[in-house]
């Protein structure tokens, strides 16, 4: 099997200036966990975890210690915090290739890119698990 037949097509997009305030919302509203984020042409510019986003923010944001210094770091900028020249794959990728690079290098999901950089679809540690199990239960 090979990463065309699992990938998920329909994936979020963000760009590389909008604010940490706004992909708050986007992690808070929605069930899953990572961003992809794409530059002016529409290329894959590096990817945003909702837990790279958990690390940036203060703990104290929402609670009565918070304070406008916590507030400011939702001012920030997606390219700050995102992950620049992310792991990818394409879409003749094994399944089993595209979860071994993601066990290596400690990352849970692979972008899905042409041969222009330009985004096809997302795959998640998630998706090639369960993938995985199908075929067993097969």
């Amino acid at each position: 099997m090979i990463i065309k037949d699992i990938m998920q097509t329909r994936v979020v997009t963000v760009g590389l200036d909008q604010r940490l305030f706004d992909i708050k919302d986007i992690f808070d509203n929605v069930h899953f966990h990572h961003l992809v984020v794409l530059d002016d042409e529409d290329c894959l510019a590096g990817v945003l975890t909702e837990t790279d986003l958990l690390a940036e923010l203060s703990p104290f944001l929402g609670k009565a210690a918070e304070s406008q210094r916590d507030i400011n770091t939702l001012s920030q900028r997606v390219h700050h915090v995102m992950t620049r020249e992310p792991l990818t794959c394409h879409t003749s990728t094994s399944i089993e290739d595209a979860g071994s690079l993601m066990l290596d290098k400690g990352v849970s999901c692979l972008p899905v890119v042409d041969n222009q950089n330009k985004l096809l679809g997302l795959v998640t540690w998630r998706d090639i698990l369960a993938s995985l199990l199908a075929d067993a239960r097969r």
